[in-house]
């Protein structure tokens, strides 16, 4: 992970439409925005997924990204 020049860091917390708690860390460099998305369960079963994705220009782009292979790993059943 690069931690030195980037321009702004921020995490958010939302609630999906399955009732997961994601995280979103957002994290703009010079050139690309990088997003790591995490999905961590509080109660049995316990889940701990991470997905990262990078676009040179989008931030929405790469949170579409993210999300699309947190989905694929939390619920594959929907991407069968």
């Amino acid at each position: 992970m690069k931690v030195a020049n980037y321009l702004s860091w921020d995490v958010t917390q939302f609630e999906n439409e399955f009732g997961d708690e994601i995280e979103m860390d957002i994290i703009q460099y010079t050139n690309e925005y990088q997003i790591t998305v995490n999905i961590c369960d509080q109660q049995p079963p316990y889940r701990d997924i991470t997905a990262t994705a990078t676009h040179p220009r989008s931030k929405k782009q790469a949170a579409k990204k993210a999300m699309t292979l947190l989905y694929k790993q939390a619920y594959p059943e929907l991407f069968n």
